[in-house]
């Protein structure tokens, strides 16, 4: 796709998928192309590869790099491939960001850097993402997961870098509509806000934000995609309904398991979740039943 046609795709739910490993603890590339066909032509806007819910953090900068490639020849158009490249040092995330373009990236999504928390000021933020828009041909993303970084960037500084050339969007992971709404009303038009939290994704929607990237596409991609198509066609009260349901998966398993809820869901669906990487631990077996449960209280009645 071209620049402008990622930027018109850029809405609706695009799925942070989970990265797979083999008994040897090495990526599952094979599992890994599975997972990623059985989500295809669903609805969804894309995929996010090496994100949070990816084990970005635990990532070899090869194996994100050669997953991108995996990815690409599974994503097809108007899907997005968006990738996951930020890293501590402003050097470092543009040459890994240039290598994820290179490879067949459609978006880039930059984590703030966060270990010199202290210095990491409006100044430095602004400098960092002005750099990165600037180094790379592919539109950038800053994601914001505080409850991870510790970093929480006020929404005035997050207006000045909604202005900065090729810093197109924001993810916004901390699952707070009021900061949500304070953000949007800070950002440039046409600056586009996705949400990382599933308990927010309808109300973020009717204040303005464009989608979401959530960790429960992986294992109920339909209720997702169809909360945002009820929304595009202003059914209110399957949205809300598609919400209710939604809303406790991320209570029930996202939030008290992390990626290995994830997985274990995926698991229980029928795909490839698998067991995380050390020294992240894989959930109980009482635990995955739970999460099951939750599966089917969240699907009853519906046609899945």
């Amino acid at each position: 796709m071209t620049r402008n046609e990622v930027l018109k795709n850029l809405k609706g739910v695009i799925c942070p998928v989970v990265t797979p490993f083999n008994r040897g603890g090495d990526v599952d590339e094979g599992f890994f192309r599975e997972n990623l066909s059985r989500i295809s032509g669903i609805g969804l806007a894309g995929i996010l590869v090496a994100g949070s819910t990816g084990e970005a953090p635990y990532l070899a900068e090869h194996e994100r790099l050669r997953l991108v490639e995996v990815a690409r020849q599974a994503v097809k158009a108007p899907e997005i491939l968006m990738v996951g490249t930020g890293l501590e040092s402003t050097r470092a995330t543009l040459k890994l960001s240039r290598e994820a373009v290179a490879r067949g990236a459609d978006a880039l999504l930059v984590l703030t850097p966060n270990y010199y928390k202290p210095r990491m000021d409006s100044a430095a933020l602004v400098a960092h993402y002005r750099a990165v828009g600037a180094g790379v041909t592919r539109p950038v993303l800053i994601y914001s997961i505080p409850q991870f970084t510790g970093l929480d960037v006020d929404p005035a500084t997050i207006g000045k870098l909604s202005r900065l050339p090729n810093v197109v969007g924001l993810k916004e992971s901390s699952g707070k509509l009021e900061f949500v709404k304070a953000i949007l009303a800070k950002v440039q038009r046409g600056f586009r806000v996705v949400v990382g939290a599933p308990s927010i994704f309808y109300d973020a929607l009717c204040e303005g934000a464009v989608g979401a990237v959530l960790g429960v596409a992986n294992y109920a991609p339909s209720l997702c995609v169809g909360l945002y198509q009820a929304f595009l066609h202003r059914h209110a009260e399957e949205a809300r309904d598609l919400q209710q349901r939604l809303a406790p998966l991320g209570q029930k398993i996202n939030l008290p398991y992390g990626v290995a809820g994830i997985k274990a869901a995926l698991d229980v669906c029928g795909s490839h979740g698998g067991i995380p990487r050390l020294p992240l631990l894989p959930v109980s077996a009482p635990t995955k039943k739970q999460i099951a449960a939750a599966l089917r209280e969240a699907n009853a009645g519906l046609a899945v």
